[in-house]
C-alpha cells in the first residue's frame, strides 16, 4: 500500500467510527479529520465531502460482506449450496452491519442519489459472484430451468430477490431457521 492509499484508509477508519457515534447528518469533516489525526485539508485533498466519504465506507463495509461470504462458499462444491451458503452469509454479516449503522438510516433516507449510487455498485459487484455460481450451475446442470443467455438478467433478478429478503428479515425477523427456510425456497423452488 502506497502512502496515498494508508492515508486514505486512515481516514475511513476514523469515518467510520465518527459515523457510528454521530451518524452522516451531525458528522463533520472536522469531525472526521480530528479523528483521523490529519487536517481538513488532507481530507479535502482525497475526498470533496462527508458524503464521499460516508459513501466510500459504506462500499468497504459491503464489500467486506461480500468478500466473507465468498470465502464462506469457497470449499463447497454445488452451485446450488454455494448459493444458499452465500445469501445465508449475506443476510448475515448485513444484519450485523444494519445493527451497528441503525441510526444512520434516517440520515441517508432523503439522499436519493446517495442511496443509488451505494445500491448500484453493491449489486452490480454481487450480480458477478452470482452469475458466476449460475454459470456453474448450468454447467453441472444444477439449474436447468435456466438458458445461457439468460444469465445476466437471471443475476439481476437473483440480486432483487436477495434484496427483497434482506429487507423482509431485517424488519420483520431475526429467526435463524426463517433465514434457512427463505434460502431454501429462493435456491430451491417450492
Amino acid at each position: 500500500m502506497n502512502r496515498d492509499e494508508e492515508v486514505k484508509q486512515a481516514i475511513m477508519v476514523a469515518a467510520k467510527r465518527v459515523f457510528a457515534k454521530w451518524g452522516l447528518n451531525k458528522t463533520t469533516m472536522e469531525d472526521i479529520a480530528g479523528e483521523a489525526g490529519k487536517g481538513k485539508s488532507t481530507l479535502y485533498y482525497y475526498f470533496k465531502s462527508k458524503e464521499e466519504i460516508f459513501e466510500t465506507v459504506a462500499i468497504d463495509e459491503l464489500n467486506r460482506i461480500s468478500l466473507k461470504a465468498c470465502t464462506a462458499i469457497e470449499t463447497i462444491d454445488s452451485p446450488k449450496d454455494k448459493m444458499k451458503a452465500y445469501i445465508t452469509a449475506t443476510i448475515t454479516e448485513m444484519k450485523q452491519i444494519v445493527g451497528i449503522y441503525s441510526f444512520i438510516k434516517g440520515d441517508i433516507k432523503g439522499n436519493k442519489a446517495l442511496i443509488d449510487n451505494i445500491r448500484n455498485q453493491y449489486d452490480q459487484s454481487e450480480e458477478k459472484i452470482l452469475r458466476e455460481m449460475l454459470r456453474q450451475g448450468l454447467k453441472l446442470n444444477e439449474f436447468n430451468s435456466l438458458k445461457e443467455i439468460e444469465l445476466n438478467k437471471a443475476a439481476n433478478v437473483l440480486v432483487g430477490m436477495i434484496r427483497g429478503l434482506q429487507l423482509y428479515l431485517f424488519l420483520e425477523n431475526e429467526d435463524s431457521e426463517k433465514i434457512d427456510i427463505a434460502t431454501r425456497l429462493l435456491v430451491d423452488g417450492l
